[in-house]
């Protein structure tokens, strides 16, 4: 009995000072912990260590440790310190500093416990009377002691405790109790739930917005989405619109960029947008072939531009890969347009992505409209003029690949209607729009939540989401990329892996090759396919698009792909965690630091 109480309380006491937390959050927690120690108020020292930390996401008890290091021995020193810290840099007049430390030994002497109201309005009254000539060079030392505590001791620490948690799993691994692999089991639909279709709409943000599309198509990689976008370009008749992020000259881009001048030689209106940054190094003989055969080419934000615009619109970029083919179909997802997406034994890279085929006179124009709005504002090339299109007798085009997706019950040859949304931030006010739908989708879920995204850094309300999901006994996983092509992107989202682990969310790396994906499917649901990712840059800077799905059949098909996705995956695990080294840590830690401009 003694000895299971004594468990208990070690449980207890462990839980209460965190020491399961990573070490980036104890070493979060020490650092805010120091930074408080650097003010020169008793009574306030231990809540502020405790706000500090709040605000930082670290160890809110391990904040207050630093707090022994401070008392009425050490307060006038630090001030003497911080005062002539502050002279050096303080801009205005200064006083002399026996009559700064009077100051603030006054200040300091005025505290009781006994009157702890009382002592705070005579403390205040007496900072307020110091005068800017004392207060102004003390605060600005406070603040830089403070900084400087805080940046020293915050690598030290998180060194200092990695290096523990790996001697900590080494005696696990040697005592045989380190974590075993577990399989990925994804709970099936109650077939009462199946049956209801009205359950479907409870997952949609807005559902009257939904519009209908006749079908849906799920194209995975560029194996599977070239040859398809390039059929639909090569039996065009009115209008191709394409709007990428990212258009290479290679080979792949010498095929849309032929198929492109096709379609304009053949009298459709064919115009090309890519963004200025992601297509730097875009050839102007490419660029010219286009206009010469008919083509109208426009640039976003080009880095030309940076002098007139600035640089924080510069930094908002176009990340959208749309084509539009004759106002009927559709294509859009996470592919550019690049060999780095057609499969390794056609000499690419084998890029992992997913891309998205719809069918549909209202879908397709609500994509053209996205970037009919950008059009206007890029920069267009001079192109010479071009007699009028030849109209179109048909507005479709061929597929190459298997039947669209169908409802179960149905003619297999019957085209079907799908309700679909497509969402984007075109303005400033809509740019949390793709967001919201993430979390309203998120917090119904009653199953499962399997996600695939490239660079993946959410914020905190989606790590809550994800996180309050978990406890409701959903099933959540995250693909990634293993090694991602934009290293700090990758380090920063690995600073998080540790929060999400243990908050119940399974991590899955994949390791075959770049994971470009940005798709999600909900409890057999809700389906979403798009440019987004779920980072900083996507939220706040980029310009994205994708498209909702309320199908099953869909959403069952996308499942499928993304479980035959973790087959492939490691998963990460807290042992994975607390074996990496310790400059890898503190790379991660840096990394995320920068997540905005990510």
């Amino acid at each position: 009995m003694l000895y299971q109480t004594r468990i208990r309380l070690r449980r207890i006491l462990r839980k209460i000072l965190g020491t399961g937390d990573p070490p980036e959050r104890v070493a979060r927690g020490l650092a805010a912990g120091f930074f408080a120690t650097a003010f020169p108020l008793p009574g306030f020292q231990i809540p502020l260590s405790v706000l500090f930390a709040w605000i930082v996401r670290g160890n809110k008890v391990v904040s207050i440790f630093p707090q022994f290091l401070s008392n009425a021995a050490t307060m006038l020193p630090l001030a003497y310190l911080q005062y002539e810290v502050g002279s050096i840099f303080w801009p205005g007049t200064v006083a002399h500093v026996d009559q700064a430390l009077a100051a603030v030994r006054t200040a300091g002497a005025s505290w009781q416990w006994s009157a702890p109201l009382e002592s705070l309005r005579v403390v205040a009254v007496a900072i307020a009377g110091l005068g800017t000539d004392v207060l102004g060079p003390l605060a600005l030392g406070v603040l830089l002691t403070g900084l400087a505590a805080a940046i020293v001791s915050y690598p030290i620490s998180l060194v200092a405790i990695t290096l523990l948690h790996r001697r900590r799993l080494r005696k696990r691994l040697e005592r045989g109790i380190a974590q075993p692999p577990r399989e990925l089991v994804v709970p099936e639909a109650p077939v009462r739930e199946a049956a209801d279709t009205a359950a479907l709409m409870r997952y949609a943000v807005d559902p009257e917005t939904f519009v209908r599309a006749d079908s849906v198509k799920l194209l995975v990689d560029g194996r599977a989405a070239y040859p398809e976008m390039l059929a639909c370009i090569q039996a065009a008749r009115q209008s191709v619109d394409m709007e990428t992020y990212i258009l290479r000259a290679d080979k792949t881009g010498q095929r849309f960029a032929e198929a492109l001048s096709a379609a304009a030689k053949r009298g459709a209106q064919v115009r090309l947008l890519y963004d200025g940054i992601g297509s730097m190094g875009l050839s102007h003989d490419y660029v010219q072939g286009l206009l010469q055969a008919g083509v109208r080419v426009a640039v976003y934000r080009p880095l030309i531009d940076l002098w007139r615009i600035g640089l924080e619109r510069m930094n908002r970029r176009d990340h959208r890969k749309i084509l539009v083919v004759d106002g009927m179909v559709a294509f859009t997802g996470g592919l550019n347009i690049g060999d780095e997406f057609v499969a390794k034994e056609e000499g690419g890279e084998g890029w992992r992505d997913t891309h998205l085929r719809l069918e549909g006179a209202t879908p397709a124009a609500q994509l053209r409209d996205l970037t009919e709005a950008v059009w206007a504002r890029a920069t267009l090339f001079p192109v010479p003029a071009h007699a009028a299109p030849a109209p179109a007798a048909d507005g479709r085009c061929a597929s190459t690949g298997e039947t669209p997706v169908v409802r179960a019950g149905t003619d297999s040859r019957r085209v079907v209607n799908v309700p679909v949304q497509v969402v984007s931030n075109k303005e400033f006010l809509q740019r949390v729009r793709v967001r919201r739908a993430y979390l309203h989708a998120i917090k119904h879920a009653r199953r499962y939540i399997l996600i695939e995204n490239a660079y993946f850094i959410p914020d905190g309300r989606i790590r809550r989401a994800l996180r309050h999901a978990v406890r409701r006994g959903v099933t959540v996983a995250v693909v990634v990329a293993q090694h991602s092509d934009i290293r700090i992107v990758g380090l920063a989202s690995h600073a998080l892996y540790n929060e999400l682990l243990a908050s119940g969310v399974r991590i899955y790396e994949y390791p075959i090759s770049m994971l470009h994906c940005k798709a999600a499917v909900i409890d057999d649901m809700w389906s979403v396919v798009s440019s987004y990712n779920l980072d900083h840059r996507s939220l706040r800077h980029n310009l994205e698009a994708g498209v909702l799905v309320l199908d099953r059949p869909f959403a069952t098909r996308l499942r499928k792909q993304i479980l035959a996705d973790v087959a492939q995956c490691r998963e990460v695990t807290t042992d994975t965690q607390a074996a990496r080294p310790w400059e890898q840590v503190l790379l991660e830690s840096l990394a995320y630091q920068v997540r905005y401009w990510l």
